[in-house]
């Protein structure tokens, strides 16, 4: 996102805030991070913080909304405007998700995992809050994943139902997110991709091959 589009410093600020704070919560998880941590991370101070935010909770349901923004724009979203096959768009997905796993691990030596799902899973019982936005963002990924469904029924003649087969993309991704996490493996991302393109008939379908065309 650019922060420097936003109209006032006060957004500004309040973005820069909540990217650090993101970035924080990922690594370490939203009990692992201090007020105090966030604030010398995005080198302002703790007051300017509370501010923006009532609470650290508060922050985390921003972080959460924020990485939701940023997934549906430049992993789904971008995906449609790239490409209209449904089996390429399904592939742009898992290529976009494979790669940043591949740059994760390069780089810190470690996979993360969903951030949404992270925060969820932390947080969603005692702050329901969070846990419904995650919803209402997955709501979002599946409906995407059901378009893509449902071209592959009208192309392929598949008799299946486009939102059962958009739930279980849905699922596939999720398990995705979780077995890369746990095996430390991106390519757990492709299988599950591959799995996914074969489900909608498109067994033929490359995900790396079209990132070199």
């Amino acid at each position: 996102m650019d922060f420097a589009a936003l109209p006032t410093k006060g957004e500004r600020t309040r973005a820069h805030i909540v990217a650090t704070a993101a970035n924080l919560f990922w690594r370490r998880s939203f009990h692992g991070v201090s007020v105090d941590l966030v604030a010398d991370a995005a080198q302002v101070n703790k007051a300017t913080i509370y501010r923006y935010f009532a609470d650290k909770g508060d922050l985390a349901l921003a972080v959460v909304r924020f990485n939701g923004a940023v997934t549906i724009e430049t992993v789904f979203a971008s995906s449609f405007d790239i490409y209209s096959s449904p089996q390429d768009r399904l592939a742009a997905i898992f290529r976009f998700v494979y790669g940043a796993h591949e740059t994760m691990l390069e780089e810190s030596g470690d996979i993360y995992g969903c951030p949404i799902v992270g925060l969820a899973l932390e947080l969603g019982q005692d702050m329901p809050e969070i846990r419904k936005e995650a919803q209402h963002i997955f709501d979002q990924v599946e409906n995407y994943l059901t378009i893509i469904a449902r071209d592959a029924v009208d192309n392929n003649g598949l008799n299946q139902s486009p939102e059962m087969l958009g739930r279980t993309l849905t699922q596939l991704l999720h398990g995705a997110f979780a077995s890369a996490r746990l095996a430390g493996a991106p390519s757990r991302i492709l299988d599950a991709g591959n799995a996914s393109l074969a489900l909608l008939g498109f067994a033929d379908t490359q995900i790396i091959q079209q990132e070199r065309v």
